[in-house]
């Protein structure tokens, strides 16, 4: 799955969203789009007749992302979505999947305690923005090093 045409783009995606994530808050459509594009056409050269899977990765954990998004109001942006969409087109839906529960448990080791040292010293704890790309990328980190350990 992770080929050198889809493990090196997809790092360097990953390190320029989590790069834009942090100083803006922003992860731009000139990245993910065409990300999505690209690694459905490289899977649709390398591997056709697996094609599918990647497309319906990109359909399902973009899908996935986008009602978290509604269902949260907002706290997941569209850039977060679009990044999910583009790490399904890249590793498939059943790895896209692990990608998504990765991602959520390592925001959650970190939101959780922040949140409670801000309930504790401020009282409030509501208004804390996380961004989202270095756990997604982080997730896909970790995707990447449980696959490879299952190889060995």
């Amino acid at each position: 799955m992770f080929s050198v045409f889809v493990a090196i783009p997809f790092f360097l995606v990953m390190a320029v969203a989590v790069y834009t994530d942090l100083r803006r808050r922003l992860i731009h459509d000139w990245l993910t789009l065409p990300g999505i594009a690209y690694f459905l056409l490289v899977h649709a050269i390398a591997q056709p007749e697996q094609w599918f899977g990647y497309a319906l990765g990109a359909i399902v954990t973009g899908g996935l992302a986008l009602l978290m998004a509604v269902a949260s109001r907002g706290q997941l942006g569209g850039g977060d979505v679009k990044l999910f969409a583009l790490v399904g087109a890249a590793v498939g839906w059943q790895a896209g999947l692990y990608v998504m529960l990765f991602t959520y448990l390592l925001a959650g080791l970190f939101a959780i305690p922040v949140w409670l040292a801000s309930r504790l010293t401020r009282g409030k704890g509501s208004g804390i923005e996380v961004p989202m790309a270095p756990f997604i990328a982080g997730g896909a980190t970790l995707l990447f090093y449980y696959q490879n350990l299952l190889n060995f």
